[in-house]
């Protein structure tokens, strides 16, 4: 067996739309360069679609920029439309916002999301889903009816100030009822994480964070539902055919790798977004 056939047959059963990719911003040689080098990924890898954001070009994938002014984010925004304008078929961007500032943050959503046509809101670590300089954000993001991805982890070792645990995001899912939610990073969320969220109707999980672990996303469905699940890779902090796996791998019906692969984020996305179901 060749690696060409090897790849065939890892490949996934349907098109896949991963709602959690992170360009690369200096990481790469040129705007260019870094959407060719996600797609090439993505091509071996068999996903058609990403959901793209990043913080701040300048700081590159990995920013360590937790805080940021609202230029960051502009800037990242920016940068997330040049992208776009390289695969427009294949790039969706999040508009990336800062919760400290929350009436900046409406206005960047407005530019971004009415104008530019953006896809969603990206939510990291500069305040957790608790705090009330969210509610301005998820409030225009319910009349927009676009879905917000809000980082979540629980650490062993501690989290970051204004890192939202899981029993955070449910907080937020919990006082914004309307509002399309999804908690990233399910390996990094854990067993206790997706519990915390199980009541949540409005809120679901992405399958990125962490190593894989075997049995993670049959917990997550078993939990939440075939529904409530939504494939993500976290790229590059982890790698597509690495983070497809947990997918690919589990004991699921074909019908329900099919919904976290695709039809359960073409549900959130907005109508523009041009994605349907499968």
């Amino acid at each position: 067996m060749n690696l060409t056939t090897l790849r065939e047959q890892l490949k996934p059963p349907c098109d896949v739309l991963d709602v959690h990719v992170h360009p690369l911003g200096t990481g790469a040689a040129s705007v260019r360069a870094d959407a060719r080098r996600i797609l090439d990924a993505a091509g071996r890898a068999g996903i058609t679609k990403m959901c793209i954001f990043l913080l701040h070009p300048e700081s590159g994938a990995g920013s360590p920029l937790h805080d940021p002014a609202m230029r960051h984010c502009r800037n990242g925004n920016d940068y997330n439309l040049r992208m776009r304008d390289q695969a427009p078929d294949a790039f969706l961007p999040f508009c990336y916002v800062n919760p400290a500032c929350p009436d900046a943050s409406v206005d960047e959503i407005n530019r971004c999301i009415v104008e530019e046509r953006m896809c969603g809101i990206k939510l990291w670590v500069a305040r957790r889903a608790t705090d009330a300089g969210l509610d301005p954000i998820m409030q225009r993001a319910v009349e927009l009816d676009v879905p917000v991805l809000q980082h979540a982890w629980d650490k062993t070792t501690g989290n970051l100030p204004g890192e939202s645990f899981p029993r955070d995001v449910a907080d937020l899912a919990r006082r914004h009822p309307g509002a399309k939610i999804i908690m990233a990073h399910l390996n990094g969320c854990g067993l206790r994480g997706i519990e915390h969220v199980s009541d949540c109707p409005n809120l679901v999980a992405d399958t990125g964070g962490g190593d894989p672990e075997a049995g993670i996303v049959e917990a997550a469905v078993g939990a939440l539902g075939g529904r409530r699940v939504v494939f993500g890779s976290d790229l590059p902090v982890r790698l597509f055919g690495q983070c497809l796996g947990k997918t690919l791998g589990a004991g699921l019906s074909e019908a329900t790798k099919r919904d976290i692969l695709w039809n359960n984020a073409a549900r959130l996305l907005p109508e523009w977004a041009g994605v349907r179901p499968l």
